[in-house]
């Protein structure tokens, strides 16, 4: 909602017309009563013009602190909760491009998301902590690689960010982070919406490689 909006909406709240916004303004304003029009207040609530100087007077004759006016809209928000499959690609000097699959749970509180893999989908386990606000998903990853596999249990860590897309069933991003040689790499992570249950026994028929 812009501000134009908001100015509409409070002057319907009001039940004001337009020139009595224009009026009430001027007023807060200490001008003469015809300095700002009907005409000015229509093009303001259809988004052709912006309030600029006369918006701390149309906050106070409308009631409102400016910052309601002018506050950044709040974007929807989304509850991803549940098990997902999980999806990231790195490379590896021995083996080139290499994809890991993990199923994971999703636990969501407010704005704060945990994600943590399920013990038998992978081998090296990942966990995630994140914040989302709105379709956006920005925290940090942990993998603790096989303890008899070639990293031989060295634990990696980074960054990532994520975007849902419209029906809150897919989150496709980028991981950063360092290598084994300690340079930084990137590459994609994606997730796919499975199951909005995590009881026990949803967790059982989760917990497998995926595939299998």
């Amino acid at each position: 909602m812009g501000i134009g909006d908001r100015i509409r909406k409070r002057r319907e709240e009001l039940g004001w017309t337009q020139e009595k916004v224009a009026k009430e303004t001027c007023r807060a304003a200490g001008v003469a009563a015809n300095t700002l029009g009907r005409q000015e207040i229509y093009r303001y609530e259809k988004g052709k013009r912006t309030p600029r100087e006369w918006l701390p007077a149309i906050a106070e004759a409308l009631g409102l602190e400016q910052e309601e006016l002018t506050a950044p809209e709040e974007l929807p928000g989304i509850d991803v909760s549940g098990i997902w499959l999980s999806r990231y690609t790195y490379s590896s000097t021995r083996k080139g491009e290499v994809s890991r699959e993990h199923f994971v749970v999703v636990q969501q509180q407010g704005s704060r998301i945990s994600m943590e893999s399920l013990p038998l989908s992978n081998d090296s386990p990942v966990s995630l902590d994140l914040t989302v606000k709105g379709p956006v998903i920005t925290g940090n990853w942990v993998e603790q690689t096989a303890v008899d596999g070639y990293y031989q249990g060295a634990v990696y860590h980074g960054a990532i960010q994520m975007l849902a897309d419209l029906t809150g069933r897919r989150l496709a991003g980028k991981w950063v982070g360092f290598t084994r040689d300690f340079t930084v790499d990137t590459g994609p992570w994606e997730m796919t919406f499975q199951e909005r249950s995590t009881s026990p026994s949803t967790r059982q028929q989760y917990d497998r490689p995926p595939g299998a």
